[in-house]
Formats: structure tokens, C-alpha cells, sequence
């Protein structure tokens, strides 16, 4: 405060002049110097003042700077309130926003320039405006900055890739020193970026004090004693992991900082710098086992499953797709979310295609009923999960199971072969060809009457000419109830045989049937056929008759 002067020394007059005479209302203060700052970093000064009668007045501040070689010549750099206040050598710096000057409060700002040049060393002095109509105390203060070269230098052992499988160990050391004359310490992490994240992870660091922090996701492997890092000598830092996971695939880098103490006994990082980084492959020794039968019934339930077999199941996160002939049926994603690939989704929404997963490593897909175009090679695929902080998921690398071919053997099999030829009129008798299983049946039918029962459908050609001669087919569908009592079509079965139609010859045939006493005698003209195809044709026809009968031509006896 001020002590008004009085004409009359009064004791106390006299004692107000020994405590409050010389004590400043104004007080301007900044940060303490010398701040040793490295050329291509950045410098922050802050600024600020006490004492103005109007505490809620924004008050204007301006930087300047005395440089060495020219101790008594200050120089304008920026100003709160002044666009244009700075020296010509500063303006683009102002102007492009390398040299900044924020108010923090009303009465403190904070100066920066983000790139400090060698020319930039020198005594900088803040001054802050005076409002008011009389001064009383300090307007500004200065701080001298230093600016030194930068003689960090960090390395890495491991430029080249490195592979390795799911709990091998790794090893890698950094080399990392500086000559700054200063008193500085160092402090140096190694850290992990993985694919497709956007920021690298810690995983071990060693701060300026010689403590050892874990990074985030890695404390439980590092209390374990699993992730080690060790100074050996001055310059060198080796981290060790023991047992690699799946999710440490990504680029190591190590990371020194350089640090000095400011006289404000705070301490200030000068300098920083990353070594090459290291590619690293970690693959998962997971086995992946898939289960199903070989061969299955149409209509009944196909069930197909996988399971993973690995280190610290438990702790793991997969995605499992189940694929037939390299399409996606469905997949488990690592949450137990199914999603079913377009080919199968109408089956799924019909309840004939479900999954589910049963403990931590057994994953089941059930396909029912199975149709025949069910059949095929089936396979598993698995994705390792890896899981941030805020949950999200990052696949790795795929593994697939061994093929398995399904069949699919329908419910019904029709077998057909031969050649059958036709002779006569057609106006006696028919022939029919019956199909089961392994077995060929050719019936004779007198009059449309068969001789032999069981389940057969029969076409029937009257008058058969020569045109008719080709390849007729029997194709058979069959269908199939569902348990919503819905019906569906299997895959159709089709068999063919070649039927030629020849001119009627001529030719006595002598039948005994079976349940007739009588003798039925056919009087057929056999033209333009040689004594072989005659023989041939009796021969069929006796081999396929189901009757004892006789046969007769006028070239040969009877048989």
C-alpha cells in the first residue's frame, strides 16, 4: 500500500513507514529461468499479475524479447490486444499460429511457440498493461530461455521381422543415451500398436525416478512376472515377455524421453524420440477339432461341431463359422451372437438351423432335417478376439479345421439298366419295367393282368411304332413332412432306359401260364431279322419272362 505523506512525523507515521512503505500493490510474475528447452521443441512461459484494484477486469499482456547480441534492444513479439504489435521477423510466425498468446484467466496467460529456432534463445519479458491511472508496483517480469541441440538418440536391436508362436518368449533391447551437458534424466517405455487400432499401447515403462509401470491390459502378466524390463549398464533396456499371446501381434517400438528440472523444481520433457519399429507375428497354436458324421439320412437332424483347444481358454475370446464348400453357413461371433450367412437365413428363421456354444471351447451347429443338397465338405474357422479397453473386438488371424465330407443318402434309390425291344402289335400283351433296390424285375402282362404284385407305376405306349423308339426316363419325387406338418420336396430321382421298337416279324410263341390251363398261341411275321436276332430276342425274353414259357420260330425247335 501507499503511506501518504505527512508533514508531521508521528510515531505512527514513523511505524507505518517501516511495515508498509515499499510494499507493491502491482505484482507481475513469471516463470523462473534459465529454462533450458531443445531446438525443434516447444516453450511455454506463463504469466501473471496481482493487485489491480478491479479483480473481474480482463487485463492485456504483451511478450518481448532482448536477444544476446544485442542485450539492450527489446523486441516486440505478440500482444493480447494488438494484432499488429509484433516485429516483422514475428508476424508470420503470429499469424500462422506457431507463436501464441492465451489469456488462462483475467489476470494470467500462457506464451508458446511450437518450434523453437536457435534465434529464439534470449531473456523474454512479460508486460502486462496498467489500467489504472497511477502505477504502484512490478508490470512485468522476464525469464531466460536456453536453447540447446537435441542429443537424444534411441535405437532398437530388432529392425527386421519377427515370428513367433503362441507362448514362445521374446526378447528385445533398446539402446537409448544423451550428451546434453544439462543434468537430465531418462525415462523409457516400450510400447505396442496393433493393426487396425488407432493408438499405440504401453506395455512397459521405466519413468525418470527408475519406477516401473505396467501398461494398461498388461498388469496381471507383469505381476506375474511374465513382462520384465531391465537397464543393463548406461544405455540399454531389455523387455521380456515370457509367454507371447496372440494379442501382442502388432509393431514394438521403444520410447525415450529426456527430462530436466526447471528451477521451479518441476520437471520438463526437452526432448522425445521413438527407435524403428519392429514387426511381430504371434501365432496362435490353437487346435481346432471338427466333429461330424460321415454320413447322414436325409430328413434327420446333421450335427456338426467344433472345438478349440489352447492356452488359457478361459480368458479367450473366438469367433467360430461353420462352412460348407467355402460358403459361410453361420457364425458365433465372441459374444455368442449368431449371425447366418444369406444362403441359410430362410432356414434359420424356420427353426432348421440353430448353434450354440457349450463351455469355453465346444461349439455346436445343427442343421434338421438335412436335404440332400446338405451333402458336401464341411469346415470350421476360427478368429482369436483381442479385446481393448472400451471392448471392442480386433480379429486375428483365421485357422481352419480339416475338411469332412458329408454324404446325405436319400430315403429313396432307384437302380435301372438293359436294353428292352419291343415286338408286335401290342394288342395281347404289355411289357413293364418294376425298379427296387439292387434287383431288376420285367414283367409280361397278359391283357393288362401282371404277374407278379408290388408297388410299380407303368406307362403304356398302345400301337407302338417305330417313332417311339428313344430314351424314356422315370423320375421320382419325393416328399417330406417337417414337424410344423409343412411339406417339402427332396432332391428327385431319375432313372433311364434306351426302348427301340422294331418291325413286327413273324414267329410262333407257346405260353404255359401259370394260372390258365389253356395254350395262348401269338402268330407274329418276323421280317428282315437274322437267325441271331432271333435267337437274341428269345433269349430276353425267356431270361425275363416271369411265366414258364415256350417259344417258338420256324427256323428253330422249341425251347
Amino acid at each position: 500500500m501507499k503511506c501518504p505523506l505527512h508533514p508531521l512525523w508521528t510515531a505512527a507515521g514513523l511505524l507505518c513507514l517501516l511495515l508498509h512503505c515499499g510494499e507493491a500493490r502491482v505484482l507481475t510474475e513469471a516463470q523462473a529461468g534459465p529454462l533450458y528447452r531443445v531446438l525443434g521443441s516447444s516453450l511455454s512461459i506463463t504469466c501473471n499479475v496481482s493487485g489491480f484494484v478491479n479483480v473481474l477486469t480482463q487485463q492485456q499482456f504483451e511478450f518481448r524479447v532482448i536477444k544476446p547480441e544485442r542485450p539492450t534492444f527489446d523486441i516486440n513479439i505478440i500482444s493480447t490486444d494488438e494484432p499488429d504489435f509484433g516485429y516483422a521477423k514475428y508476424v508470420r510466425r503470429v499469424q500462422n499460429g506457431e507463436i501464441t498468446l492465451k489469456h488462462l484467466s483475467t489476470n494470467s496467460v500462457r506464451f508458446e511457440i511450437q518450434t523453437l529456432e536457435k534465434s529464439d534463445e534470449g531473456e523474454y519479458e512479460c508486460f502486462v498493461k496498467n489500467p489504472e491511472s497511477s502505477y504502484d508496483g512490478t508490470y512485468n517480469a522476464k525469464t531466460i530461455v536456453k536453447v540447446i541441440d537435441n542429443s537424444l538418440s534411441v535405437s532398437s536391436s530388432e529392425a527386421t521381422p519377427l515370428s513367433y508362436n503362441e507362448g514362445d518368449a521374446l526378447t528385445l533391447a533398446c539402446q537409448a543415451s544423451s550428451n546434453t551437458i544439462q543434468h537430465t534424466h531418462l525415462s523409457l517405455a516400450w510400447f505396442l500398436h496393433r493393426d487396425g487400432v488407432e493408438n499405440a499401447q504401453p506395455i512397459i515403462s521405466l519413468d525418470r525416478d527408475f519406477t516401473l509401470s505396467p501398461g494398461m491390459g498388461f498388469e496381471g502378466r507383469y505381476q506375474a512376472g511374465l513382462i520384465k524390463l531391465d537397464k543393463i549398464g548406461e544405455a540399454t533396456y531389455r523387455l521380456k515377455m515370457a509367454q507371447l499371446e496372440v494379442s501382442d501381434q502388432g509393431r514394438l517400438y521403444c520410447q525415450a524421453q529426456e527430462w530436466i528440472q526447471d528451477p521451479d523444481r518441476s520437471w520438463y520433457s526437452i526432448a522425445k524420440k521413438d527407435s524403428e519399429e519392429t514387426m511381430l507375428e504371434v501365432k496362435d497354436v490353437a487346435d481346432l477339432y471338427f466333429f461330424l458324421p460321415c454320413v447322414e439320412l436325409e430328413g434327420q437332424p446333421l450335427s456338426l461341431s467344433c472345438s478349440i483347444d489352447t492356452l488359457d481358454l478361459e480368458k479367450r475370446f473366438f469367433s467360430v463359422a461353420w462352412l460348407q464348400g467355402g460358403v459361410e453357413l453361420a457364425r458365433m461371433g465372441p459374444t455368442g451372437v449368431l449371425s447366418v450367412g444369406p444362403k441359410y437365413s430362410d432356414r434359420a428363421q424356420q427353426g432348421e438351423l440353430r448353434a450354440a456354444r457349450t463351455g469355453d471351447k465346444d461349439y455346436h451347429l445343427i442343421l434338421q432335417p438335412v436335404r440332400t443338397e446338405d451333402q458336401g465338405d464341411y469346415f470350421c474357422r476360427a478368429w482369436p478376439q483381442n479385446r481393448d479397453q472400451e471392448g471392442a473386438f480386433t480379429p486375428g488371424a483365421p485357422q481352419n479345421s480339416s475338411l469332412q465330407f458329408v454324404t446325405i443318402d436319400t430315403i429313396l434309390t432307384l437302380y435301372h439298366d438293359g436294353k428292352i425291344s419291343w415286338s408286335g402289335d401290342q394288342q395281347g400283351y404289355q411289357t413293364k419295367v418294376q425298379t427296387s433296390e439292387k434287383e431288376i424285375y420285367h414283367h409280361l402282362l397278359i391283357n393288362g393282368a401282371s404277374q407278379r404284385e408290388g408297388p410299380s407305376f407303368e406307362l403304356t405306349i398302345q400301337q407302338a411304332q417305330i417313332s417311339d423308339t428313344g430314351l424314356y426316363t422315370c423320375e421320382v419325387a419325393e416328399w417330406l413332412q417337417d414337424p410344423r406338418g409343412e411339406w417339402y420336396e427332396l432332391s428327385p430321382v431319375s432313372k433311364g432306359t434306351q426302348v427301340t421298337v422294331i418291325q413286327p416279324g413273324e414267329f410262333f410263341v407257346h405260353l404255359k401260364l401259370a394260372d390258365r390251363k389253356d395254350l395262348g398261341f401269338f402268330n407274329i411275321q418276323l421280317e428282315g431279322l437274322s437267325k441271331m436276332d432271333a435267337i437274341f430276342c428269345i433269349i430276353l425274353l425267356s431270361a425275363t419272362t416271369t411265366t414258364d414259357s415256350r417259344w417258338h420260330t420256324p427256323a428253330q425247335s422249341e425251347t
